[in-house]
């Protein structure tokens, strides 16, 4: 048996070894940390540089030679577009808008919009030498949703401002607009959802195209199948898939973008270590575009209705799909289960698309159908159980219904529906809808699912305590 000195001899050993390494890790990220303020100070501002952060909305290319890598990744998909207006989220000193001032018989019209009061005057020099081709506007394309309740407070003009020089195209014509940039804002995507979805801010001007760099867990989250669990396939998931084309394109270094991103804490018990451990150390290079034919496969008066439904039924990931729905319609769970249509599959919209260079856990983007229904569906079947296509199904099948239009659904929508008209806070408008998803879940799993997509954590619910009472 080992005795009590020779105990505490070895316990003394390993608190010296522990030390010494984190003394070690801390000399060298203080060494990475001054290398790039060295690398980097002369172009972008401290606060960029000095601290690695935990949360990253606004990303800037950082060198020349990451902006010359991305523009080889986008050249195939530049050479198939004949929109000749792109915008770039926060260019900051110009990496990459030399690659788009280079194609000038194609673009025509650059808008740099930036955040940063810093690299304005830098901005301002390409409008100086390119006057009627750049042009510079100072705002925060990524805060969109602010804009919008800003001006939904007092009619204001504020987003119509910023896009003033956007053009103006009708849905089902081609792109009015390129967009490149890197996001790290979950709040910005249930925008483009909610911009979609209720006719509002940017998709109003047409259906622009998007090239960003994301985080993993974004681009996971937004074109994962089911089969990952319903902690990550969500109401999100399935409305993004339905309403946008996706492709991925590549995988870009996340160092050779600023801010740099603060490492993850993985716990053993942590429900979402599979998604956060996927690819830290990159960025994904994706395309996503509204579809052309949204409005065929769902009319713009029953989008809102879809929103609805979606958001409903995903509010629990047990939802069973016949008791739900014959809350609305009593009765109608043998018409789901005795259907004697025949099936419209889906097929991939990319077929030169390979499924092995995808991401874990992520789709392809397919064609979508109001005929694609799932199976065998019984009083067992959920919702998590559907495929986006499925779920679209679903809800074309209870819209056809003749008791849809006296049905308690409508009602519900439309309470819902007048309080986001009355919601007095941002925090509300960024929500869009006060559902809350993750009800059979701990508190602790929402705040880090949250986390990882970059998001704010909602506050946890008050719980009433009990008091002993005292004789």
């Amino acid at each position: 048996m080992m005795s009590l000195r020779g105990s505490f001899t070895l316990c003394n050993a390993r608190n010296i070894q522990r030390m010494s390494s984190c003394y070690q890790s801390t000399k060298s990220k203080r060494a990475v940390k001054a290398e790039r303020v060295a690398r980097y100070s002369g172009e972008f501002p401290e606060k960029l540089l000095s601290k690695n952060q935990k949360s990253v909305s606004h990303m800037y290319v950082a060198n020349s030679q990451i902006a010359e890598q991305i523009n080889n990744y986008l050249e195939p998909h530049l050479q198939q577009t004949k929109c000749d207006t792109v915008m770039e989220l926060n260019p900051g000193p110009g990496h990459f808008t030399r690659h788009l001032l280079d194609r000038e018989t194609q673009f025509r019209k650059i808008i740099l919009m930036e955040s940063m009061e810093y690299f304005m005057p830098r901005l301002q020099e390409l409008h100086a030498l390119y006057p009627d081709r750049v042009k510079v506007r100072y705002g925060d394309f990524i805060a969109l949703w602010k804009l919008a309740y800003m001006d939904k407070m007092d009619s204001g003009t504020r987003l119509l401002d910023m896009l003033s020089d956007v053009p103006r195209t009708s849905f089902n014509e081609d792109i009015n607009m390129l967009v490149f940039g890197a996001v790290g804002s979950y709040a910005f995507f249930k925008h483009l959802i909610n911009s979609l979805i209720f006719q509002m801010s940017l998709y109003n001007l047409g259906r622009c195209e998007m090239i960003l760099a994301v985080p993993p867990p974004i681009f996971i989250h937004l074109t994962c199948s089911n089969k990952i669990g319903y902690l990550i396939y969500r109401s999100a998931s399935v409305l993004f898939q339905i309403l946008f084309e996706h492709r991925f394109i590549a995988k870009v270094p996340r160092e050779t973008f600023l801010p740099v991103q603060a490492d993850y804490n993985l716990s053993k018990s942590s429900k979402l270590a599979k998604v956060k451990s996927i690819n830290p150390e990159y960025l994904y290079l994706v395309k996503f575009v509204p579809r052309r034919n949204l409005h065929e496969i769902c009319p713009v008066q029953d989008l809102p209705a879809l929103w609805f439904f979606i958001k409903q039924n995903f509010v629990s990931r047990r939802n069973r799909i016949i008791p739900n729905m014959e809350k609305w319609v009593p009765g109608c769970g043998p018409r789901l289960i005795i259907n004697q249509n025949a099936p419209e599959r889906v097929r991939p919209l990319y077929e030169d698309e390979s499924v092995k260079h995808l991401p874990p856990f992520s789709m392809q983007s397919t064609t979508m159908s109001t005929r694609d229904y799932y199976p065998g569906i019984n009083i067992y079947t959920q919702f998590g159980d559907l495929t986006p296509s499925q779920m679209l199904t679903l809800f074309a099948q209870f819209r056809q219904w003749p008791e849809y239009s006296e049905s308690s659904f409508l009602a519900s929508m439309e309470n819902t529906l007048l309080k986001l008209e009355s919601v007095n806070d941002e925090q509300g408008i960024e929500d869009g809808v006060n559902l809350v998803e993750e009800d059979d879940l701990s508190t602790e799993a929402v705040d880090e699912l949250l986390e990882a997509t970059g998001g704010p954590a909602p506050e946890p619910p008050k719980v009433r305590r009990k008091t002993k009472s005292t004789v």
